[in-house]
């Protein structure tokens, strides 16, 4: 007859061979399943066909205590990429008015009048952070093409 005492050891060391797998490789275990949508995306870890980088230039129309409109004229092009499943949540979160070509952004977010937008996603085909999307707002540097 098992011991109790055995019994326990047993449901110890399962738990933690469970757990160390779950810590060791979470992208194809249910722990990776629930665990992911939680986790903000760590760039570096995702292969580079995983990610879709965009930027855009926006430029300050007006200012309303901590929102600014921006002018976006480009930004069909992000939302429109078909590969951008969660487009249509980024243009309700940035308001963005479509006959207008405005969006609405945090004033606190922009550097300068002139500033550009970035929007990075991942593929819905990836294993991790599959679908997610971050954007952030940076300096905008005028660039000239290399003349040969």
């Amino acid at each position: 007859m098992i011991k109790k005492k055995e019994i326990s050891i047993l449901v110890a060391g399962a738990a933690l061979l469970v757990l160390s797998y779950a810590y060791l490789d979470t992208s194809d275990t249910i722990f990776g399943v629930l665990t992911d949508p939680l986790t903000p995306v760590d760039w570096d870890e995702l292969p580079p066909r995983e990610i879709v980088k965009n930027s855009i230039p926006i430029e300050l129309l007006e200012e309303n205590f901590s929102s600014c409109k921006v002018s976006a004229p480009t930004f069909e092009m992000i939302i429109n990429h078909p590969y951008f499943i969660r487009a249509d949540e980024l243009a309700k979160e940035l308001q963005y008015d479509n006959e207008a070509k405005t969006l609405i952004v945090p004033c606190d977010q922009l550097i300068e009048k002139k500033s550009k937008l970035v929007v990075w996603y991942v593929i819905e085909e990836a294993k991790k952070h599959a679908a997610k999307y971050e954007y952030w707002i940076e300096k905008w540097v005028e660039s000239t093409p290399n003349n040969p």
